[in-house]
Formats: C-alpha cells, structure tokens, sequence
C-alpha cells in the first residue's frame, strides 16, 4: 500500500494558494467548552446529552452560525463555559454552565451583547485530520505561553492549511502558522493590524470571493490595518467571476475575482484521494 503524505504537505507541494480559503459566511459563532473527546464531527461528541445536541442543533438552524468546541488543557474544576460571538466585532455573550443541561434554559434570542475582547482559537481536532493535531498543538502552546485568551477547537475548515488560527470578534481566519509566526501575528493585532498577508486565509463574514478581493485590495495599497476598508457588495458577474467594491480612505475600489484550476492536485484531508485545486485570483 502507498503511502500517501500528510494533506499539509501535499497542499504546499500543490502550492496551493491560502487566499479566500477561511470558513465563510458566519456571523455568529457558538463556543461551548467540553474537555472530553471530541468526535469527528463535534455536535455527535459522547459527552453531550441528546437534550443538548438537540437544542444545539436548533440554534445552528439559524442562518450564518456555528458550533465550536473549546477546551484548555489544565483548566481544571472550572464550570463549562459558552460564549456567543459576533464577527465583525459586535461583541458577544458569555456564560458559565453547571452542567450541559444548563443550556436547555438559554435563550439566545435574550442574551445581550457586551464588548468582546479579544480570542484566539487554534484548531487541533486529531480525530478529524491528524494535521491539525501535529501543527495545531504547537501553535496553541506558543500562544498561551504569551499570555493569550487562546482555546483549543474543533474543525474550523481546511485541515490541509493547518494550523489554523481564527481571531475573533473580527472573525479573521490564518492557516500554515507555526509557533515562529506568532510574535509578529500577535504584535500586528495588537497594533490594530491584520499581519502577515501570506499567511492570511480571508474574513470568515464575507463569502470566498469577497474574502479574495479583500486580500488582492490590501497587496494593491499596502494597507494593514483591521478596518481599513468598508465592503459594499460583491456581484456575480459571470460564471466564477465576481465584482466586489470596498470604501477605502473616502474612495471606492472594484476588484475583480475569478476561480480557476491550477493543474496541480492534492488530497483535500490525510489518507484521502487527491482532488484538484482550484484558487482564487484576481482577474
């Protein structure tokens, strides 16, 4: 039997393009903490009641939401934490449960947003891609050996590009760090910049396309910083090609985006078959 490689290597081997790769379209991320095994797929994990998965699976019904599963290695004898997110910055919610049960008497719908500070989440979810225990663990470690609001989590999409990092409230997605990375990945936030472009996978409020003209926008004017542009729609032109206008400094900018494929292949996770790869550029 062939030995396939694991799916990160395969991805930069394939040089594969990060841009518009983040999870898309979520407004509203749902973070509960379990410290037991995570299943592969997080809401099915055996340490959540039926009761629970059910009412978790209520709440994700509502249109750009998701479930992440959260946990910190020694934090130990604490009470399970939920936190509700807005991307974008918005603010968010945060609770703190006796029991999985107690989540059966929240109500989303009443709960009120406060300022949210600033959170990190490093995926390395092994039971869904071996990549993302491998690279994910490292960087966690790095990040909460400064300091950091960082958990580790479940699947944030792309298992191939890991590490991924997501920061929220801003909902921005990184993927490929390595414990090097993260002085100046934290630094740059700090300083109310986005960092490193290459290592930048998109905003995970717009969609792919939208996620892609705002990287090519900010390598055409060399702007960092986290708000520097406003999105004004993003319009199909054709098929994969889209328009997408951003408000930038009081003037407006178009950028143009299609998908193409690029020849080369790679499995989409480890011990998968190989798939074609497709990027986004600008057109």
């Amino acid at each position: 039997m062939v030995s396939l490689p694991e799916c990160s290597v395969a991805s930069l081997e394939a040089q594969e393009s990060l841009i518009g790769t983040a999870t898309d379209s979520i407004d509203r991320w749902i973070l509960l903490e379990v410290t037991d095994p995570w299943a592969p797929e997080a809401i099915d994990s055996e340490a959540l009641p039926e009761t629970v998965r059910a009412r978790l699976t209520e709440w994700l019904k509502a249109p750009r939401s998701r479930l992440q599963l959260i946990r910190r290695p020694g934090r130990v004898g604490k009470r399970r934490r939920l936190m509700v997110i807005s991307s974008g910055g918005q603010g968010g919610t945060q609770l703190d449960l006796d029991r999985y049960e107690d989540i059966l008497d929240v109500d989303l719908g009443s709960l009120q947003d406060k300022a949210a500070a600033p959170l990190w989440l490093v995926c390395v979810h092994g039971r869904r891609d071996r990549c993302c225990a491998l690279h994910g663990g490292a960087v966690f470690r790095a990040m909460q050996a400064r300091g950091l609001e960082v958990w580790q989590t479940t699947h944030l999409g792309g298992h191939r590009f890991a590490a991924c990092v997501l920061s929220l409230p801003e909902g921005l997605m990184y993927g490929r760090l390595r414990p090097e990375h993260v002085p100046d990945l934290v630094a740059a936030h700090e300083g109310g910049r986005l960092g490193d472009l290459s290592l930048f996978r998109g905003r995970c409020p717009y969609d792919k396309p939208t996620q892609a003209a705002e990287i090519f926008l900010r390598k055409r004017l060399g702007a960092e910083g986290l708000a520097a542009f406003e999105w004004l729609g993003t319009f199909p032109e054709a098929d994969s090609i889209w328009q997408t206008r951003f408000l930038a400094d009081g003037r407006e900018h178009t950028v143009r985006v299609k998908r193409q494929q690029t020849g080369a292949m790679r499995p989409p996770s480890c011990d998968t078959d190989p798939e074609p790869v497709t990027d986004l550029v600008e057109a």
